[in-house]
This record gives C-alpha cells, sequence and structure tokens, in this order.
C-alpha cells in the first residue's frame, strides 16, 4: 500500500518546521485568542515576533502535530503509514525522526483497530491523534465511532472523557480512483456526540488543529485534501477563532453564501466573479460544523435577506439541508427569497473523468446566485460570462477557455509557452499551451474552434485553477463552425472550418468577377504546431533497418493477437533495456527527464483522419491486456470519444504506415516526445537464408530520435532490440 500511496503526491514539512518555534508551542490551559494575528504563543507573550513565511495547509498541519506533541507528552499520532513514510500527503513527515517511534507510528491496515487503539489510549490519559488516510477509508472503523467513540462520554455519565482527533483527508478535487475520494461530514454531523472539523484556510487549519488536540471530547477533523498545497503568507504559531465560530470570508449585502471546508475557495470565486454583475455576495466559512455558529449564520442572513448553501457532498440529508431549515426557522420573515442549495450530485462519488461534473463549481453558483436575484444586487448589473460560458458578438460567440482542474489537489499551473498566438483559428483538441504543476508537464487542448481574440496571461506565469487562459471565438453556425467530431467542422472543407466572407465581400462575388472557382482555407490542424516546434528546436537523427517477420507471424498465430500488440511489446522491452528514449528533454533546466512509465501512443486511422491514443502505463500491461487496450482505443477514437486523457502525455510513439500502404517513412518525433518508431507494409521480398535466397515477409524499421538524450550507439542498440523480438518474436509473451 505504501509504495500505491506514495504515487498520489508528497508534501515536504521541513521549511514549517524551521518557520515554527517549536519550543515555543501555546499552552493548551491558556484562553484561544480571536483573530489570526493574535496568539497565546511564548513569542506572543514575550514581545517576539516569528517572520510570516508562505507556508501550505498540509505544512501548516505538520507545524500544528510537531507543537502540540512538544507541549503536551501525552500527545501520540499513529496510523497507515504515518510513521517514517510521513503519510500518503506527508502531514506527519518527520514527526518519528523527532519523536520517535513510541509517540509518532506505523498501524497495521486496520482502521476499526486503529480507532478501537485509540479509545483505549484516551480512556488510559493520552491524546491520540489518529489518520484515516483517506476519507471512504474510514467506514470500517465507523462501528467504532458511532457505537463508542461518541458515546462514551454520555455512557458514563461524564467520568471519562475521550480526548482524541479522528484527522480525514476528505472531499474531491484530486481524480482519486474508488475509496479515494468523498464527502463523508454528514454522517459524523449526524453524530451525536462529535465534534466536527474542517478548516478552510492555512491559518485556521494550523489552529483548529490545534484546538482539536486540547479539547477533552473527540473531534473529527475533516481536512480538505485538495487544499493540501494552497498557500497563505502567515505567522505561526497562532490561534484564530475558537470551535463554534464561523468566519465572514467576504462581506456582502445581496446574499450570504454559506459554506465550509474545500468549497469555501469556489465560493469565494464565485462572489468575486458576481460583483462584476452586480451582485454583493457575503460568504460565510462555517469553520466547524459540530458546534455550529447559529448566531453568526443567522445575523448574516438577517441582514442580507436571501442565503445560498453550498458543499461538496450530495444534498439529499446532507448538511445543507440542515443549514436550510435553521435559516428557515429563524429567519422566515427576513427571507426575501427560499433557501437555495448547491451540492454534490445524489450518486455514489463517481470516478476521476467525471469528478468535474459531480462538483459544485464557480458556474453552478453563479447560477444560484442568479436565481436568488434574477433582477440583479444593489449594485449596477454589468452581466459576465460564466466560467467557459457564451456570450455573443457580432462576430459569432465568444468562450472563455480557463486552467481546468488538473488533479491530484494542484491549484496553480505556469504557463511554460503557447502554442497559439492572438488570430490565429482553433480547431477542437488543438493544443493551445503546455503548462507545467508541481507533479509533470501537460499539454492543454482546447475545447473550444474559433479564431484566438485574447490571451489572458504570459508564458512564464503561474496561474490558479478556474483562471480564464485564452479566449476563443466561434463563427455563427451559417460560417460552418459546428465541429460534430474532434477536430472536424461542419463547413464545406473536410477537417476544418470555411474562411469566412470579408466585409467588402459577397456570397458569390468571387465567381462573377473571375471564372476561377473560390478559395477555400483550411486551418491548420493540432499537429501542425508540434511538428514545427520538432523541426525548429530538435536535432532528430533516423536510421533504419529491414526485419524478417516470419517469426513475428508465428508468434501471431499462436498468441492469437494482432500484429500491433506484438510490435508495441517489442517497443516496450526495449525501452526497458534502453530507457534513454522514454524520456523528454527540459530545455529550461538543460536536463533530459527520463521516465519512469511508459505512455505509448500508437498511429490509429479513423475516417476522420489519423488519431494517436495513448496507452497509460503500457509497461506494465501483460500481451493480453495490452492488446485489450490498442483495441478500445481505437474504437474510441473512430467514434470520436476518445477520453482526454488518451490524447495527450505520450512518452513514446509506434507509428505504424502498413494501413497507408506506405513501405516506410521517416517519422516526425511527436513533441515533446524523444523518439518514435515507424514501421511500413509486410512486403514479399528476397532474403538470405543459411546461405539460400528466400521469399519472406520483411518490414521496413525507421527509429526517429532525439540526438540530445542518447549517442547514435544507444539508439541502435534499441533498434536491434526491436529487430531480434520481430525475427526471433523474442519478448511478445505476457
Amino acid at each position: 500500500m505504501t509504495e500505491a500511496m506514495e504515487t498520489m503526491g508528497a508534501v515536504d514539512g521541513t521549511d514549517v518546521m524551521e518557520a515554527a518555534d517549536v519550543s515555543a508551542a501555546t499552552d493548551a490551559r491558556e484562553p484561544t485568542g480571536t483573530a489570526e494575528s493574535t496568539g497565546t504563543s511564548k513569542a506572543a507573550r514575550t514581545g517576539e515576533t516569528t517572520p510570516a513565511t508562505t507556508i501550505t495547509m498540509a505544512k501548516a498541519l505538520n507545524s500544528a502535530l510537531r507543537d502540540a506533541m512538544q507541549a503536551d507528552e501525552r500527545v501520540l499520532v499513529f496510523g497507515e503509514d504515518v510513521g517514517r513514510l510521513g503519510g500518503v500527503f506527508r502531514i506527519t513527515d518527520g514527526l518519528t525522526y523527532t519523536f520517535g517511534e513510541r509517540r509518532c507510528f506505523d498501524t497495521p491496515v486496520a482502521e476499526a483497530g486503529i480507532v478501537g487503539l485509540a479509545v483505549g489510549l484516551a480512556m488510559a490519559g493520552f491524546r491520540p491523534v489518529v489518520e484515516m488516510q483517506f476519507d471512504a477509508f474510514a467506514y470500517p472503523a465507523f462501528e467504532q465511532i458511532a457505537s463508542h467513540v461518541a458515546k462514551l462520554r454520555n455512557r458514563t455519565r461524564g467520568a471519562l472523557t475521550l480526548p482524541m482527533v479522528i484527522r480525514v483527508p476528505y472531499g474531491g478535487g484530486i481524480g482519486g480512483v474508488e475509496h479515494h475520494s468523498d464527502s463523508s461530514e454528514a454522517y459524523y454531523a449526524h453524530t451525536a456526540g462529535l465534534k466536527v472539523v474542517t478548516p478552510a484556510t492555512v491559518a485556521d487549519a494550523y489552529s483548529l488543529l490545534r484546538e482539536a488536540v486540547d479539547d477533552p471530547d473527540p473531534v473529527v477533523f475533516l481536512e480538505p485534501k485538495r487544499h493540501y498545497w494552497s498557500k497563505e503568507v502567515t505567522r505561526l504559531p497562532l490561534r484564530t477563532q475558537p470551535f463554534g465560530t464561523a468566519a465572514v470570508r467576504r462581506p456582502g449585502a445581496d446574499a450570504t453564501l454559506v459554506t465550509y471546508g474545500p468549497a469555501v475557495a469556489v465560493a469565494l470565486k464565485a462572489a468575486q466573479e458576481a460583483a462584476a454583475e452586480g451582485l454583493d455576495v457575503e460568504v460565510l466559512d462555517l469553520r466547524t460544523l459540530v458546534p455550529l455558529d447559529d448566531r453568526t449564520l443567522t445575523a448574516s442572513v438577517r441582514r442580507t435577506g436571501r442565503c445560498l448553501v453550498l458543499h461538496e457532498s450530495q444534498g439529499f440529508a446532507g448538511v445543507g439541508a440542515e443549514i436550510a431549515a435553521r435559516v428557515q426557522e429563524r429567519c422566515f420573515d427576513a427571507l426575501r427569497a427560499p433557501v437555495l442549495r448547491v451540492t454534490g450530485l445524489d450518486i455514489p462519488y463517481p470516478p476521476p473523468l467525471l469528478e468535474s461534473a459531480h462538483l459544485p463549481d464557480v458556474g453552478r453558483v453563479l447560477a444560484g446566485l442568479r436565481r436568488l436575484m434574477p433582477t440583479g444586487g444593489s449594485g449596477t448589473r454589468r452581466p459576465i460570462p460564466a466560467p467557459d460560458a457564451r456570450s455573443d458578438t457580432a462576430h459569432g460567440t465568444v468562450h472563455v477557455f480557463r486552467l481546468p482542474d488538473l488533479g491530484e489537489g494542484l491549484t496553480e499551473a505556469e504557463v511554460l509557452e503557447w502554442k497559439v498566438a492572438v488570430g490565429d483559428r482553433l480547431t477542437h483538441d488543438q493544443t493551445v499551451a503546455e503548462v507545467e504543476t508541481a507533479k509533470s508537464l501537460v499539454d492543454l487542448p482546447s475545447p473550444f474552434a474559433g479564431t484566438v481574440t485574447a490571451l489572458h496571461c504570459r508564458a512564464g506565469e503561474s496561474v490558479p485553477v478556474g483562471a480564464p487562459l485564452l479566449s476563443v471565438t466561434e463563427p455563427d453556425p451559417e460560417a460552418g463552425s459546428g465541429a460534430v467530431l474532434t477536430g472536424y467542422g461542419t463547413g464545406g472543407a473536410r477537417g476544418g472550418l470555411v474562411r469566412p466572407l470579408k466585409p467588402t465581400e459577397t456570397p458569390g462575388s468571387a465567381d462573377e468577377a473571375t471564372d476561377e472557382p473560390s478559395v477555400t482555407r483550411v486551418p491548420l490542424d493540432a499537429a501542425a504546431g508540434k511538428f514545427l516546434t520538432t523541426q525548429r528546436d530538435v536535432p532528430a537523427v533516423t536510421i533504419w533497418a529491414d526485419v524478417d517477420a516470419t517469426g513475428l507471424l508465428a508468434a501471431r498465430d499462436a498468441q492469437g493477437v494482432g500484429l500491433l500488440p506484438l510490435l508495441a511489446k517489442s517497443c516496450l522491452t526495449g525501452l526497458a533495456s534502453f530507457p534513454e528514449l522514454n524520456a523528454r528533454v527540459d530545455t529550461g533546466s538543460s536536463e533530459v527527464v527520463r521516465l519512469p512509465r511508459v505512455h505509448l501512443g500508437f498511429a490509429a486511422q479513423t475516417e476522420h483522419g489519423l488519431a494517436v491514443p495513448v496507452v497509460r502505463d503500457a509497461d506494465r500491461l501483460p500481451l493480453d491486456e495490452l492488446a485489450a487496450e490498442l483495441r478500445r482505443l481505437t474504437a474510441l477514437a473512430r467514434s470520436g470519444t476518445l477520453p482526454a486523457e488518451h490524447r495527450t502525455g505520450g512518452s513514446f510513439t509506434l507509428n505504424n504506415y502498413g494501413p497507408l500502404d506506405v513501405d516506410g517513412a521517416t517519422p516526425l518525433l511527436n513533441h515533446p516526445q524523444t523518439a518514435m518508431l515507424g514501421v511500413g507494409r509486410l512486403l514479399d521480398r528476397p532474403w538470405a537464408v543459411d546461405g539460400r535466397v528466400e521469399v519472406r515477409k520483411v518490414l521496413h524499421l525507421s527509429l526517429t530520435f532525439d540526438h540530445r538524450v542518447c549517442d547514435g550507439g544507444t539508439a541502435a542498440g534499441f533498434l536491434r532490440h526491436v529487430i531480434d523480438s520481430i525475427s526471433g518474436a523474442v519478448g511478445s509473451g505476457p
């Protein structure tokens, strides 16, 4: 499990340990402050100041645990992989090294046992802090939580307290697989005897976790994992407002947007965009669901007269339903509109590809606010497009393409290079920019076709998720703009858009003035920019050889698979032996980046042209699964439904010219890949076999490689490996 979990991401907590004065931890028995700028730390009491630093939420949580353990030797931290690994998200990084394995230690993979152990330790006088690793992993422990953790104090009539914290990374936004993303707050909030806390800011993450550790009652501490990497400039240690205190994150007069945890950032973005429409929205962060700050909630809604509740979890019987009921009971006479909710869908948490449709976004929040205030707010109404929304102009429909959520909780990306400029014509899924996240380089395909009318940021600039990247004007339908399949419009020219008439032209004017036929202009397709980059920037070299395919054909018949899976398997075993060719060049740092996994692109001919689907982690697949995946992706490409994650991100490409009835060709690298193998059609040719000439089935192979990643000897070694595999069917088994 540890190896698998490491792929979800890691957070280094070193600098937070240096930034925080661990010897000056807050005394748990002193009263807490009510503002972020005031605290009860030793530094604050003695007049010393700790410099404010930029810190992530993950590091703030790490610092809170460290300071709590420093302040009270009864505090224990344990759970799956929290010890030497430091947790999946590195929240407990370095604690075992500092405090030893008796105070921060790993447990077996048994959530019910973890919580049961914590109950016993808390009854014995310790203050355990346990981690559930992922939200849905906590369900096996729910019987312990509901039957014992929540009820023990009441069962003993107050004779025993249960000072323990159950940390749960929760919510979506990281593209986690099944059981790795869920919004489970309603279960805990409905269970009397638990306190339920969910921070939305870095400062609150530190302060609320310190308070949770100090509290005499059990606390379920829900950490919005998509915001582990969010940053704030703050000073630690600090104490913000205590449990049961909501925070007005943005004051407003027209409506109250009530939210908590991971949805607070969405609410603030929506309120900012609503302001441009003349809607003055107040954003209220509940901070703690139990205890709930009824007073601040009621006061805010009475002041604005309208209430919209926002959360990620499903709507039915959720926390938002309780908030709506309380607002209706306490503020009925002040309401000028019904209480509305914007929530996740009433479905089991979806797989990563459908996550963005499930999670409430800025557009859905704005739609809810417009329902609350159909005639506008107190300001001057000035309509603006919602995220990726359309606005009509005299020249067509303007689309705004915003930086999409790139998964794994990443909140921003740096635009490394624009692939388009203002005035360029786009096709659907054409790469418009290359961006770099904390995890990898990503090519961004455009969801719109049309003309680029604005670039909203510069190359080298970091932008947050949801920020506008570029505007695209799509010509009206009569200009032939509607794309019915990826990269293909409904205009008169197959595969492109017909050039609109100039203002001085009239229909048929060209034909009337001359007998020559009218000119049709077709935009360059999505690959053109990559080809240009390859020719301009990459020192590519091509080597080639012919190979006797008799063994390959025999393996095809024996294995019961097509030639393409066998050719792909030969490439994959070759890359295992010559990993230099599975790489990219980082020009910024003048480094060759060798990639740990092979994402294999392959050519698939469709009725709409050539497509290059990408088999993710192809090197992990046995031959039968590889063949099945090649068939599946080919079918999706031919139906025009190939998912985005299988259209980009390839690290090596196998190009098969056989279906084109071509003997061979010189492959052109698919930037930023550094190698491509081309395979021609099978031909009957004379071939020397044991001193005699026979007619054999022969393939022509051509390997193009970036000379910066390896020399000719390495490339020749790879090609020779493929030749040997084909001729002898080596490596073609599972």
